[in-house]
């Protein structure tokens, strides 16, 4: 949709209804922009045109626009609880945080007992980084009224929280599940049968379902695989789960047989369609991300995997696998997931590399006689223990700084909050730079600031860590303990830079104090760095297709017996 002012559509007096507007909105939402303008020339107080005309703009991703029509209702019905409540998820999306909490407060001091409220709370603490306050709100919201995808951001929350174990996130993930899927999802009794005579190697019918093919950590990471997948042995689905496009998007839909749009889809519809399309191998790209596990709990395809879009167990009964390789889920911690494991042999995710990313910079310590650290990550990976790793780094590297670079920096007052963390451990503001989001290209040009990356726990990089071994910058890392905590370990290794991998949070400390000394090491790895991430296993989409195909070809609907797959010459114990 474009992005043309709502606002310059009051002009021209028609005859819409509101309903064809809304029939309107999904296909040609310029259409029913235009339907609801000319209505709403001739009556600016029709509430119901205001509600529609914001929606189908909050759906689109016109978020300031969509808050001015909410405003527009507010104005008529100054208690119009969807309004109040839409209006501040839109404050909240467009980083208008203290008008959005002036309003979150008013609505709860008359909706005390509203668990929407109080999950509004909860979305606006995570925008400001105080994820203990947020899941405190989470679980007020949950006392008042369960609710799945509320529940589902509670289990996000726990999986950057210090200390957080598997056993306490199995625990949680199959509490949401217990919950929550319904009792009358049974499992597809469907047999797992290719569609081709045994003379004809076995064609599989792949979909991938995902409300971020898009220009999104998930299509950087699986795009150039889907493209690369053989189609004389498969063919792909797509459903797309929501409404805006780019031209990753374009790519998704040039690279599927077919393309559903479900944002507005029923979990049923869902289901209905994918039984249609006879999908073989179901991926989920989202998992708690999302809002459609309760759509896998009525296992519309023989066998359903997860991967990618979240870290670890879905908890949920009915999702087979887990796509993962040996440093995600080491051998021996199958019983710490709901799912059986299928183990990719050398890449878990395949990186397709930014063309709009500068050439690798000379190593700037070299000119500037300092070392600088660097992470940008997302502000919630920012736990306590990292930062104090960070500042007893920075204490033993003289006149070294550390270069923190992301959206939420933008906040004062979390860059105060952080600044005091580094104080209390007597690091001056000066050598901690602090920076809010940059467009693309310029984020990845600030890597020509930065000597060594820093990653964080317990929920450590991914998409960022690639980036970072794109642009010739080293990220120092451990595996931690959860899934979330051993991304870059697992770059790391199939960029084949194993020597920045330390055995724990210690010895993590030693090596970047270690490399921060060995700058003439540092600037020549990575003046071939890109080089070597290319051909790496990282980075090899032809590759990574031919090891998921054959990976799939060992995956069959799950019977009692339990056990662990994997891709051809890797063994690991049943369960």
């Amino acid at each position: 949709m474009s992005s043309a002012d709502f606002r310059q559509r009051l002009s021209t007096p028609s005859e819409p209804a509101i309903e064809t507007a809304w029939r309107l909105a999904q296909q040609q939402p310029e259409q029913a922009l235009q339907l609801l303008a000319d209505l709403l020339n001739r009556d600016q107080t029709n509430i119901d045109a205001w509600l529609v005309a914001a929606n189908i703009l909050q759906n689109y991703g016109e978020f300031a626009q969509a808050a001015d029509a909410y405003r527009r209702v507010i104005a008529i019905a100054p208690d119009h609880s969807a309004a109040l409540h839409n209006l501040a998820r839109m404050l909240i999306a467009t980083g208008a945080l203290a008008e959005a909490e002036s309003l979150i407060n008013q609505i709860l001091s008359r909706e005390s007992k509203s668990a929407d409220a109080w999950a509004l709370l909860a979305a606006l603490r995570q925008k400001q980084v105080r994820d203990a306050e947020a899941m405190d709100a989470l679980h007020r919201s949950l006392a008042i009224q369960p609710n799945p995808i509320h529940h589902s951001n509670l289990l996000q929350i726990m999986q950057y929280m210090d200390n957080v174990t598997l056993q306490a996130l199995l625990a949680a993930h199959q509490q949401w599940s217990a919950t929550y899927n319904p009792q009358s999802a049974i499992r597809n009794s469907q047999s797992f049968t290719p569609s081709l005579s045994p003379s004809v190697p076995p064609s599989l019918r792949l979909a991938f379902l995902s409300a971020d093919f898009g220009r999104h950590p998930t299509g950087w990471l699986t795009l150039r695989a889907i493209e690369c997948l053989d189609r004389s042995q498969c063919s792909v689905v797509c459903y797309y789960d929501r409404l805006p496009e780019d031209d990753f998007t374009a790519r998704f839909r040039n690279a599927s047989d077919a393309w559903h749009v479900t944002a507005h889809w029923s979990d049923e519809q869902l289901a209905d369609q994918i039984r249609a399309d006879q999908i073989d191998v179901l991926f989920d790209l989202m998992g708690h991300t999302g809002n459609r596990l309760l759509m896998f709990a009525r296992h519309p395809a023989p066998v359903q995997i997860t991967w990618l879009g979240y870290v670890g167990t879905t908890g949920l009964s009915t999702m087979d696998y887990l796509l993962a390789d040996r440093f995600l889920v080491p051998a021996g911690e199958e019983p710490l997931y709901t799912e059986r494991i299928l183990r990719m042999p050398h890449a878990y995710v395949c990186f397709g590399p930014p063309d709009d990313a500068p050439d690798v910079s000379p190593l700037p310590a070299l000119s500037s006689g300092r070392a600088t650290f660097g992470c940008f990550n997302n502000a919630f990976k920012l736990s306590p223990t990292i930062l104090d790793a960070w500042a007893q780094i920075l204490l033993r590297v003289p006149d070294s700084q550390l270069l923190l670079k992301n959206r939420s920096l933008s906040q004062p007052e979390f860059r105060d909050r952080l600044h005091a963390h580094f104080a209390q451990h007597g690091i001056p503001p000066q050598r901690v730079l602090l920076e809010g989001g940059a467009p693309h290209s310029e984020l990845l040009a600030a890597y020509s600031r930065i000597d060594l990356a820093l990653d964080t726990q317990p929920f450590s990089g991914c998409l960022t860590t690639c980036e970072a071994l794109w642009m010739g910058v080293p990220t120092i890392t451990f595996a931690g303990k959860t899934f979330a905590g051993r991304q870059s370990v697992s770059h790391l290794a199939a960029a084949g830079y194993p020597q920045f991998i330390a055995a724990d949070m210690p010895g993590y400390i030693e090596l970047a104090v270690d490399w921060a000394g060995r700058l003439n090491e540092l600037a020549a790895l990575r003046s071939q760095m890109r080089s070597q991430v290319v051909r790496s296993p990282l980075c090899n989409a032809p590759q990574f297709a031919t090891d998921l195909l054959a990976l799939l070809q060992q995956a069959r609907p799950l019977t009692s017996d339990p056990g662990v797959f994997h891709a051809p010459g890797h063994h690991s114990p049943r369960r």
